[in-house]
Protein backbone atom coordinates (compact mmCIF):
# COMPACT_ATOMS: atom_id res chain seq x y z
CA UNK A 1 0.00 0.00 0.00
CA UNK A 2 1.28 3.54 -1.08
CA UNK A 3 1.70 6.11 1.78
CA UNK A 4 2.04 9.81 1.49
CA UNK A 5 5.48 11.07 2.45
CA UNK A 6 4.52 13.18 5.89
CA UNK A 7 1.03 11.42 7.83
CA UNK A 8 1.89 8.37 6.15
CA UNK A 9 -2.13 8.60 4.49
CA UNK A 10 -2.91 5.73 2.46
CA UNK A 11 -3.44 6.53 -0.88
CA UNK A 12 -6.38 4.81 -3.39
CA UNK A 13 -5.28 3.00 -6.02
CA UNK A 14 -6.39 2.10 -9.53
CA UNK A 15 -9.00 -1.03 -9.38
CA UNK A 16 -8.89 -1.37 -5.92
CA UNK A 17 -11.42 -2.83 -4.28
CA UNK A 18 -13.17 -1.80 -1.21
CA UNK A 19 -11.70 2.24 -1.74
CA UNK A 20 -14.29 3.16 1.13
CA UNK A 21 -11.94 1.22 3.22
CA UNK A 22 -8.65 3.01 2.83
CA UNK A 23 -10.14 6.32 2.47
CA UNK A 24 -11.51 5.72 6.31
CA UNK A 25 -8.11 5.21 7.25
CA UNK A 26 -6.76 8.05 5.82
CA UNK A 27 -9.42 9.97 7.78
CA UNK A 28 -8.92 8.78 10.95
CA UNK A 29 -5.76 9.29 10.81
CA UNK A 30 -6.11 12.71 10.32
CA UNK A 31 -9.04 13.10 12.53
CA UNK A 32 -6.17 12.09 15.00
CA UNK A 33 -3.35 14.63 13.76
CA UNK A 34 -5.06 17.82 12.63
CA UNK A 35 -5.57 20.11 15.63
CA UNK A 36 -3.88 17.81 17.68
CA UNK A 37 -4.57 17.58 21.49
CA UNK A 38 -2.81 14.59 23.59
CA UNK A 39 -4.34 13.90 26.90
CA UNK A 40 -0.65 13.42 28.39
CA UNK A 41 2.98 13.58 27.38
CA UNK A 42 5.25 10.96 28.70
CA UNK A 43 2.91 8.80 29.54
CA UNK A 44 4.12 4.86 30.50
CA UNK A 45 1.04 2.95 31.43
CA UNK A 46 -2.33 2.78 29.09
CA UNK A 47 -5.72 3.85 30.99
CA UNK A 48 -8.16 1.13 32.34
CA UNK A 49 -10.94 2.67 29.98
CA UNK A 50 -9.63 4.84 27.30
CA UNK A 51 -12.52 7.16 25.47
CA UNK A 52 -12.83 6.93 21.76
CA UNK A 53 -10.63 9.29 19.73
CA UNK A 54 -8.33 9.78 23.13
CA UNK A 55 -4.77 10.73 22.24
CA UNK A 56 -1.50 9.96 24.56
CA UNK A 57 2.17 11.26 23.64
CA UNK A 58 4.34 7.91 24.78
CA UNK A 59 7.27 8.03 27.12
CA UNK A 60 10.37 5.89 26.21
CA UNK A 61 9.48 2.34 27.66
CA UNK A 62 5.82 1.95 27.88
CA UNK A 63 4.30 -1.17 29.08
CA UNK A 64 1.12 -3.48 28.62
CA UNK A 65 -0.74 -2.82 25.15
CA UNK A 66 1.54 0.02 24.87
CA UNK A 67 4.70 -2.23 24.89
CA UNK A 68 7.26 -1.67 22.54
CA UNK A 69 5.56 1.62 21.21
CA UNK A 70 8.18 4.37 23.00
CA UNK A 71 7.98 7.79 21.80
CA UNK A 72 4.68 6.94 19.46
CA UNK A 73 0.97 8.23 19.88
CA UNK A 74 -1.42 5.96 21.07
CA UNK A 75 -4.88 6.45 19.50
CA UNK A 76 -7.91 4.73 21.10
CA UNK A 77 -10.01 4.38 17.88
CA UNK A 78 -13.25 1.58 17.07
CA UNK A 79 -11.94 -0.36 20.49
CA UNK A 80 -8.40 -0.75 19.83
CA UNK A 81 -5.19 1.32 19.67
CA UNK A 82 -3.61 3.36 16.45
CA UNK A 83 -0.12 3.93 16.86
CA UNK A 84 1.22 6.86 15.06
CA UNK A 85 5.18 7.88 14.72
CA UNK A 86 5.00 12.30 15.54
CA UNK A 87 7.36 13.82 13.39
CA UNK A 88 9.38 16.88 13.73
CA UNK A 89 7.17 20.52 13.66
CA UNK A 90 3.98 18.67 14.80
CA UNK A 91 2.04 21.13 17.51
CA UNK A 92 0.27 19.32 20.51
CA UNK A 93 -1.91 20.87 23.00
CA UNK A 94 -1.08 18.66 26.38
CA UNK A 95 -4.68 18.66 28.00
CA UNK A 96 -3.50 17.80 31.41
CA UNK A 97 -0.93 20.22 31.99
CA UNK A 98 -2.76 23.28 29.39
CA UNK A 99 0.34 23.91 27.43
CA UNK A 100 1.12 23.88 23.96
CA UNK A 101 4.16 21.61 22.77
CA UNK A 102 6.57 21.41 19.57
CA UNK A 103 7.92 18.07 18.70
CA UNK A 104 11.39 18.98 17.71
CA UNK A 105 14.09 17.23 18.13
CA UNK A 106 12.55 13.67 18.86
CA UNK A 107 11.37 15.42 22.01
CA UNK A 108 7.55 17.21 22.69
CA UNK A 109 9.34 20.97 24.09
CA UNK A 110 7.95 24.34 24.57
CA UNK A 111 7.67 26.56 21.41
CA UNK A 112 10.63 28.71 20.96
CA UNK A 113 9.83 32.59 21.58
CA UNK A 114 13.19 33.90 20.87
CA UNK A 115 13.78 36.61 18.08
CA UNK A 116 9.92 37.05 17.75
CA UNK A 117 9.52 41.00 16.34
CA UNK A 118 7.18 41.43 18.94
CA UNK A 119 4.62 39.95 21.33
CA UNK A 120 1.55 41.34 22.69
CA UNK A 121 -0.12 39.67 25.51
CA UNK A 122 -3.84 41.24 25.73
CA UNK A 123 -2.73 44.16 23.69
CA UNK A 124 -1.18 45.16 20.83
CA UNK A 125 2.95 44.96 20.38
CA UNK A 126 4.82 48.31 17.99
CA UNK A 127 7.94 48.75 16.58
CA UNK A 128 8.47 50.48 19.56
CA UNK A 129 6.50 48.79 22.63
CA UNK A 130 7.99 45.45 21.12
CA UNK A 131 6.73 43.56 24.47
CA UNK A 132 3.46 45.08 25.24
CA UNK A 133 1.33 43.77 28.54
CA UNK A 134 -2.37 44.41 29.37
CA UNK A 135 -2.91 43.00 32.79
CA UNK A 136 -3.84 43.56 36.45
CA UNK A 137 -0.31 42.91 37.53
CA UNK A 138 3.11 41.18 35.64
CA UNK A 139 4.93 38.71 37.97
CA UNK A 140 8.59 37.97 37.37
CA UNK A 141 9.70 35.58 40.15
CA UNK A 142 12.28 33.60 40.92
CA UNK A 143 13.96 29.84 39.78
CA UNK A 144 14.97 28.90 43.40
CA UNK A 145 17.22 31.73 44.05
CA UNK A 146 17.29 35.39 43.37
CA UNK A 147 16.16 37.40 40.12
CA UNK A 148 17.04 40.42 38.36
CA UNK A 149 15.38 43.03 36.08
CA UNK A 150 18.01 44.20 33.61
CA UNK A 151 17.51 47.14 31.56
CA UNK A 152 20.62 47.42 29.32
CA UNK A 153 21.40 50.89 27.04
CA UNK A 154 24.09 51.00 24.56
CA UNK A 155 26.05 54.43 26.04
CA UNK A 156 26.35 56.20 28.47
CA UNK A 157 24.67 58.98 27.22
CA UNK A 158 21.44 57.07 26.24
CA UNK A 159 18.64 56.53 28.53
CA UNK A 160 17.76 53.02 30.59
CA UNK A 161 14.84 54.13 32.77
CA UNK A 162 11.66 53.18 34.48
CA UNK A 163 8.70 55.80 33.52
CA UNK A 164 5.37 56.44 35.22
CA UNK A 165 2.57 57.70 33.64
CA UNK A 166 -1.18 59.01 34.29
CA UNK A 167 -2.90 58.83 31.12
CA UNK A 168 0.06 58.56 28.89
CA UNK A 169 1.90 61.39 30.29
CA UNK A 170 4.63 60.99 32.49
CA UNK A 171 4.67 61.38 36.20
CA UNK A 172 7.96 59.83 37.48
CA UNK A 173 10.87 58.03 35.52
CA UNK A 174 14.16 56.80 37.70
CA UNK A 175 17.52 55.05 36.10
CA UNK A 176 20.33 56.64 34.44
CA UNK A 177 18.55 59.17 32.11
CA UNK A 178 21.45 60.66 29.60
CA UNK A 179 24.68 59.67 31.91
CA UNK A 180 25.42 56.97 34.27
CA UNK A 181 24.28 58.45 37.29
CA UNK A 182 21.29 57.02 38.98
CA UNK A 183 18.24 60.05 39.29
CA UNK A 184 14.38 59.76 40.30
CA UNK A 185 12.94 62.05 37.87
CA UNK A 186 9.28 64.09 38.76
CA UNK A 187 7.28 65.84 36.34
CA UNK A 188 3.64 67.17 36.74
CA UNK A 189 2.63 67.65 32.84
CA UNK A 190 4.99 65.06 31.18
CA UNK A 191 7.04 67.80 29.74
CA UNK A 192 8.77 69.53 32.72
CA UNK A 193 10.90 67.45 34.69
CA UNK A 194 12.74 68.04 38.06
CA UNK A 195 15.72 65.87 39.38
CA UNK A 196 14.61 65.12 42.68
CA UNK A 197 17.47 62.84 43.50
CA UNK A 198 20.48 62.04 42.23
CA UNK A 199 22.92 59.38 42.92
CA UNK A 200 26.68 60.36 41.58
CA UNK A 201 28.13 56.99 39.37
CA UNK A 202 31.47 57.38 40.95
CA UNK A 203 31.19 58.66 44.50
CA UNK A 204 27.79 57.51 45.23
CA UNK A 205 26.88 60.61 46.76
CA UNK A 206 22.87 62.31 46.88
CA UNK A 207 22.21 65.86 44.49
CA UNK A 208 18.96 66.91 43.22
CA UNK A 209 16.00 68.72 44.50
CA UNK A 210 15.58 66.41 47.75
CA UNK A 211 18.73 67.38 49.53
CA UNK A 212 20.22 70.41 51.03
CA UNK A 213 21.84 72.48 48.36
CA UNK A 214 24.20 74.41 51.13
CA UNK A 215 25.37 74.63 54.78
CA UNK A 216 22.81 76.96 55.30
CA UNK A 217 19.81 75.70 53.43
CA UNK A 218 16.60 75.49 55.04
CA UNK A 219 13.94 74.45 52.99
CA UNK A 220 11.41 72.28 54.82
CA UNK A 221 11.20 68.58 53.39
CA UNK A 222 14.90 68.32 52.33
CA UNK A 223 17.13 65.13 53.47
CA UNK A 224 20.11 66.80 55.34
CA UNK A 225 23.57 65.91 53.62
CA UNK A 226 26.37 65.24 55.81
CA UNK A 227 27.91 68.64 56.88
CA UNK A 228 25.20 70.82 56.05
CA UNK A 229 24.02 72.84 59.17
CA UNK A 230 27.43 71.45 60.73
CA UNK A 231 25.98 68.15 61.51
CA UNK A 232 27.53 64.28 61.41
CA UNK A 233 30.89 64.40 59.43
CA UNK A 234 34.26 64.64 61.31
CA UNK A 235 34.37 68.57 62.76
CA UNK A 236 36.79 70.43 61.55
CA UNK A 237 39.72 71.77 63.49
CA UNK A 238 39.76 75.30 64.91
CA UNK A 239 43.36 76.63 65.54
CA UNK A 240 45.45 79.74 65.47
CA UNK A 241 45.47 83.39 66.87
CA UNK A 242 42.41 84.02 64.76
CA UNK A 243 39.20 84.62 67.51
CA UNK A 244 36.71 82.23 67.26
CA UNK A 245 33.72 85.11 66.48
CA UNK A 246 36.01 86.82 64.04
CA UNK A 247 36.04 83.55 61.55
CA UNK A 248 32.60 84.21 60.26
CA UNK A 249 31.62 80.53 61.76
CA UNK A 250 27.94 79.28 60.80
CA UNK A 251 26.43 77.48 63.33
CA UNK A 252 27.63 73.88 63.86
CA UNK A 253 30.15 71.17 65.14
CA UNK A 254 34.00 72.10 65.72
CA UNK A 255 36.88 70.69 67.04
CA UNK A 256 38.71 74.01 68.36
CA UNK A 257 42.48 73.96 69.77
CA UNK A 258 42.47 76.32 72.96
CA UNK A 259 45.70 76.80 73.01
CA UNK A 260 45.88 78.55 69.37
CA UNK A 261 42.53 79.74 69.40
CA UNK A 262 41.52 83.05 70.93
CA UNK A 263 38.09 83.13 72.32
CA UNK A 264 37.57 79.97 73.95
CA UNK A 265 36.81 79.67 77.85
CA UNK A 266 40.45 78.44 78.27
CA UNK A 267 44.23 78.52 77.32
CA UNK A 268 45.27 75.64 78.14
CA UNK A 269 46.57 73.06 75.47
CA UNK A 270 43.52 71.16 75.25
CA UNK A 271 40.96 70.54 72.03
CA UNK A 272 37.24 71.62 72.86
CA UNK A 273 34.54 69.83 70.88
CA UNK A 274 32.51 73.16 69.80
CA UNK A 275 28.62 73.64 69.03
CA UNK A 276 27.88 76.71 67.95
CA UNK A 277 24.58 78.26 67.39
CA UNK A 278 24.36 81.86 65.12
CA UNK A 279 21.40 83.71 64.38
CA UNK A 280 21.39 87.17 63.24
CA UNK A 281 25.21 87.71 64.10
CA UNK A 282 25.32 86.50 67.86
CA UNK A 283 26.69 83.19 68.97
CA UNK A 284 25.36 80.85 71.48
CA UNK A 285 27.44 78.07 72.67
CA UNK A 286 28.79 74.91 74.29
CA UNK A 287 32.38 73.96 74.86
CA UNK A 288 33.56 70.52 76.28
CA UNK A 289 37.24 69.94 77.12
CA UNK A 290 37.81 67.07 75.46
CA UNK A 291 40.18 64.48 77.38
CA UNK A 292 40.39 60.93 78.25
CA UNK A 293 39.53 61.07 82.08
CA UNK A 294 36.21 62.45 83.04
CA UNK A 295 37.78 63.64 86.18
CA UNK A 296 39.71 66.35 84.25
CA UNK A 297 36.52 67.21 81.98
CA UNK A 298 35.28 71.05 82.19
CA UNK A 299 32.15 72.07 80.72
CA UNK A 300 31.10 75.86 79.71
CA UNK A 301 28.14 77.53 77.79
CA UNK A 302 28.15 81.02 76.23
CA UNK A 303 26.14 83.61 74.30
CA UNK A 304 26.55 87.27 73.14
CA UNK A 305 29.57 86.88 70.88
CA UNK A 306 29.55 88.32 67.80
CA UNK A 307 32.25 89.49 65.02
CA UNK A 308 33.27 92.42 67.55
CA UNK A 309 32.96 90.90 70.69
CA UNK A 310 33.87 87.80 72.64
CA UNK A 311 31.62 84.95 73.64
CA UNK A 312 30.88 85.60 77.24
CA UNK A 313 31.55 82.22 78.98
CA UNK A 314 30.10 80.74 82.32
CA UNK A 315 31.47 77.35 83.52
CA UNK A 316 29.13 74.53 84.54
CA UNK A 317 29.44 72.69 88.04
CA UNK A 318 29.55 68.98 87.96
CA UNK A 319 30.80 66.09 89.36
CA UNK A 320 34.58 66.72 87.52
CA UNK A 321 35.37 70.05 89.13
CA UNK A 322 33.07 70.26 92.44
CA UNK A 323 33.24 68.13 95.87
CA UNK A 324 30.58 67.30 98.51
CA UNK A 325 32.64 67.79 101.57
CA UNK A 326 32.56 66.04 105.06
CA UNK A 327 30.17 68.67 106.13
CA UNK A 328 27.55 68.14 103.23
CA UNK A 329 28.80 71.26 101.37
CA UNK A 330 29.52 71.17 97.30
CA UNK A 331 32.80 73.08 96.85
CA UNK A 332 35.04 73.85 94.07
CA UNK A 333 37.45 70.96 93.82
CA UNK A 334 40.93 70.20 91.87
CA UNK A 335 42.61 67.40 93.15
CA UNK A 336 40.81 66.32 96.40
CA UNK A 337 41.84 63.63 98.41
CA UNK A 338 39.35 62.20 101.28
CA UNK A 339 41.31 61.34 104.40
CA UNK A 340 39.76 58.47 106.42
CA UNK A 341 41.37 56.80 109.53
CA UNK A 342 42.16 53.23 107.89
CA UNK A 343 41.63 54.60 103.53
CA UNK A 344 41.37 57.45 101.16
CA UNK A 345 39.03 58.37 98.36
CA UNK A 346 39.74 60.83 95.50
CA UNK A 347 36.28 61.75 94.03
CA UNK A 348 37.42 64.25 91.54
CA UNK A 349 40.81 64.84 89.53
CA UNK A 350 43.03 61.72 90.77
CA UNK A 351 46.47 61.84 91.81
CA UNK A 352 47.23 58.50 92.58
CA UNK A 353 48.28 59.26 96.55
CA UNK A 354 49.53 56.31 98.95
CA UNK A 355 48.10 56.06 102.29
CA UNK A 356 49.37 55.52 105.33
CA UNK A 357 49.05 55.41 109.22
CA UNK A 358 52.37 55.12 111.43
CA UNK A 359 50.28 55.68 114.86
CA UNK A 360 47.59 57.04 116.56
CA UNK A 361 45.73 60.62 114.63
CA UNK A 362 49.55 60.26 112.55
CA UNK A 363 48.81 59.79 108.46
CA UNK A 364 51.02 59.70 105.58
CA UNK A 365 50.00 60.56 101.61
CA UNK A 366 52.83 59.70 99.18
CA UNK A 367 52.90 60.94 95.90
CA UNK A 368 51.22 64.36 96.14
CA UNK A 369 51.80 67.90 95.91
CA UNK A 370 51.41 70.37 98.56
CA UNK A 371 47.93 71.92 99.57
CA UNK A 372 46.38 74.36 97.19
CA UNK A 373 47.52 77.38 97.27
CA UNK A 374 44.76 79.54 96.77
CA UNK A 375 41.16 79.05 97.61
CA UNK A 376 40.44 76.52 100.19
CA UNK A 377 42.70 74.11 101.46
CA UNK A 378 41.37 71.67 104.19
CA UNK A 379 38.02 71.11 105.24
CA UNK A 380 37.24 69.66 109.05
CA UNK A 381 34.75 67.09 109.92
CA UNK A 382 32.38 69.21 112.93
CA UNK A 383 29.54 67.73 114.69
CA UNK A 384 26.15 69.90 114.30
CA UNK A 385 27.45 73.78 116.01
CA UNK A 386 30.06 74.04 114.22
CA UNK A 387 32.51 72.79 116.40
CA UNK A 388 35.52 70.78 114.81
CA UNK A 389 35.91 67.08 116.20
CA UNK A 390 39.97 67.60 115.28
CA UNK A 391 42.44 69.46 114.54
CA UNK A 392 45.42 68.66 112.12
CA UNK A 393 48.62 70.05 111.95
CA UNK A 394 50.05 69.31 107.67
CA UNK A 395 53.51 68.89 106.72
CA UNK A 396 54.77 68.57 103.09
CA UNK A 397 58.23 67.21 102.07
CA UNK A 398 57.82 68.32 98.15
CA UNK A 399 61.79 65.91 97.20
CA UNK A 400 60.01 63.04 98.53
CA UNK A 401 56.08 64.02 97.67
CA UNK A 402 54.74 63.17 100.77
CA UNK A 403 51.94 65.11 102.65
CA UNK A 404 51.85 64.38 106.73
CA UNK A 405 49.22 64.86 109.17
CA UNK A 406 49.13 65.02 113.08
CA UNK A 407 44.90 65.27 114.29
CA UNK A 408 44.61 66.50 117.74
CA UNK A 409 42.01 66.57 119.77
CA UNK A 410 40.79 70.16 119.51
CA UNK A 411 40.74 72.39 123.12
CA UNK A 412 38.84 75.16 123.98
CA UNK A 413 41.17 77.78 125.64
CA UNK A 414 40.07 80.92 124.71
CA UNK A 415 40.08 79.64 121.49
CA UNK A 416 40.60 75.91 119.49
CA UNK A 417 44.13 74.63 120.04
CA UNK A 418 45.46 71.05 119.55
CA UNK A 419 45.04 68.54 122.44
CA UNK A 420 46.22 65.11 122.67
CA UNK A 421 46.50 62.93 119.65
CA UNK A 422 43.65 61.29 118.21
CA UNK A 423 42.20 59.42 114.99
CA UNK A 424 39.75 60.36 112.47
CA UNK A 425 36.30 59.88 113.85
CA UNK A 426 34.83 56.70 112.07
CA UNK A 427 32.86 57.45 109.19
CA UNK A 428 33.83 60.70 108.73
CA UNK A 429 36.69 62.22 106.87
CA UNK A 430 39.52 65.27 106.47
CA UNK A 431 38.66 66.85 102.93
CA UNK A 432 42.27 68.47 101.38
CA UNK A 433 42.17 70.04 98.67
CA UNK A 434 45.72 69.56 96.57
CA UNK A 435 47.52 71.90 93.95
CA UNK A 436 46.76 71.16 90.45
CA UNK A 437 48.94 69.18 88.19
Amino acid sequence: MSLSARLSLPFLLPSQAQKHVTHNEALQRLDVLVQLVVEEIGTQEPPELPQDGQVWALGPAPTGAWADQGDMLAAWLDGAWLFIAPQDGWQALERAGGSLRLRRDGAWQAPVLSDLPGLGINAPSDTINRLAVAAPATLLSHEGAGHQLKINKSAAGDTASLLFQTGWSGRVELGTAGSDDFAIKTSTDGSSWTTALSVDAASGQLGGSAVTQSATDTTAGRLLKVGDGGLLGEAPLLAGPTGLTERGLQGGQYAADAGTTAGLPETAAHVHALSLLQQSGQYSALSIRAVDTAAAQRIWFGSGGSAAAPIHWTELWHRANTTVDTNGFVKEASPIVRLFDDHIEEPAEPVGAAFGKTGLGHYTLDGVPGLACAGWQIELPRDDTGTPLVLIATDHDEDAARLTLRCHRPVWDGGWTQGAPCNIPSDRWIDLRLAAG
